[in-house]
């Protein structure tokens, strides 16, 4: 998985070594940097993969985001406002509704701003990496859901 979009790339590693799960390398240009892949075959498509890569992708994208707590919560869970009179933004999120979207609103509204994704957790009463995750996995196997939090959110400049 690129950090940088969420995409899925297929790569010929070096030697015969076996990747680690959730092992980092870098693909990137600089092929000086490319210490673990010979190359960049293409992309992955998430219909061809396999059912065991396909299950640990929440969790993959969630550990991505909590990595990253503090900007998730800085550019998403403490800038989300309305996006109509009838939707705020964190209704965009798996299993929040307009009455949990209000709540979520109101724990902020009492700290000015969440300090970080376990106040947030705590105050508002939900798992916020893995709600961001879910949303991001659903964006990841939908192409034409939209509003893509994804778009809006990545890169992480973290």
């Amino acid at each position: 998985m690129a950090e940088k979009s969420l995409a899925f790339c297929r790569l010929k590693l070096k030697g015969s070594d076996l990747m680690a799960i959730n092992e980092r390398i870098y693909i990137g240009k600089d092929a000086s940097k490319r210490n673990r892949v010979a190359a960049i075959i293409g992309m992955a498509h998430l219909d061809k993969m396999s059912n065991m890569a396909r299950q640990d992708l929440p969790t993959l994208v969630q550990r991505f985001i909590e990595e990253h707590a503090q900007y998730f919560v800085d550019e998403f869970y403490n800038k989300a406002g309305p996006m109509s009179l009838k939707q705020h933004a964190f209704e965009l999120l798996p299993d929040v509704g307009p009455v949990k979207a209000r709540n979520m609103v109101k724990a902020r509204d009492q700290v000015g701003m969440f300090a970080s994704m376990d106040e947030l957790n705590a105050l508002a009463k939900i798992k916020g990496a893995e709600l961001l995750a879910q949303r991001f996995v659903e964006e990841i196997e939908d192409k034409a859901l939209i509003p893509r939090l994804s778009e809006l959110l990545l890169p992480v400049a973290a």
